[in-house]
């Protein structure tokens, strides 16, 4: 699970999504986000991601342009990230996705 929360374009944002990784580099999921009190369901997520040895990594998503930079806890329960480009513009979202099972 994931949630994030933040401005795109000046407007409010807030996300949440049930991510899986798949611990070889893909991850899938689904989501809703709301953007200025207007709801959008996220049928499909899908990204790709690459972890550091020092457990710094970078994320890519599909729609491309969509990129965050992310931290993993040493024990792998957490991660914590920030959006370093949004296709949609202008963006200052940071969130946490959390292990919910194995």
């Amino acid at each position: 699970m994931s949630s994030q929360t933040g401005t795109l374009n000046g407007l409010p944002l807030a996300q949440v999504n049930r991510i899986v990784s798949d611990g070889m580099g893909g991850i899938t999921g689904s989501g809703t986000v709301v953007v200025n009190g207007v709801p959008t369901v996220i049928p499909l997520i899908t990204a790709t991601y690459t972890i550091d040895t020092d457990c710094n990594g970078t994320l890519s998503s599909v729609p491309a342009g969509l990129s965050q930079n992310f931290v993993i806890k040493q024990n792998g329960c957490q991660v914590f990230f920030i959006v370093t480009a949004h296709p949609a513009g202008v963006a200052t979202i940071s969130g946490e996705a959390v292990r919910v099972s194995k």
